[in-house]
Order: structure tokens, then sequence, then C-alpha cells
């Protein structure tokens, strides 16, 4: 990867007094559960499979959480009106 690709978010704030000396702060706010991960790791389809296996097998792994979570159901999509131009 080239050095241009990345991007790196760092939540900061500065303030410069009249003295000269700066005061940083770091907002120390509590992630969100549901946000997604901004580094997912990638798990190939055949090494999906076999820790398929392995948790029917009764194993655990942080893989095999994320294979077998319930994903929320999406919202039902809308009806599309009819158009009058249409016969």
């Amino acid at each position: 990867m080239r050095a241009r690709e990345f991007t790196i978010n760092v939540p900061i704030t500065i303030k410069i007094n009249g003295d000269g000396d700066p005061e940083i702060e770091m907002d120390d706010a509590p992630k969100d559960p549901k946000a997604l991960d901004p580094n997912p790791v990638f798990v190939p389809p055949l090494q999906q499979e076999i820790e398929l296996q392995k948790s029917e097998q009764g194993k655990d792994s942080p893989v095999i959480k994320d294979l077998t979570q319930d994903e929320t159901e999406p919202a039902p999509p809308t009806p599309l009106r009819k158009s009058p131009f249409v016969r």
C-alpha cells in the first residue's frame, strides 16, 4: 500500500492561550458498540468453512463469533409507485 492510501483520524483539541503554551486534549468519548470495526480481519471462504466446522465441535474464537452472530434484518424495501405514464 502507498502512504497516500492511508487515512489517520486523531480526535484532538488544541487550545492556544495568550502565554504561548498550547493545551492539547484528546476526546475520550465511549465507542458506539454498533459501529463497524475500522480494521476488519479478512477470513477466506475456505477458512470460514473450517471455522464453522470448529464451532460445531464446540470450539470458540473471535472469528467464530463474527461468523455466527445474528445479523439484523434489513428493512423491507418500499413498494414502488405505479407510474402514470406506464399502461
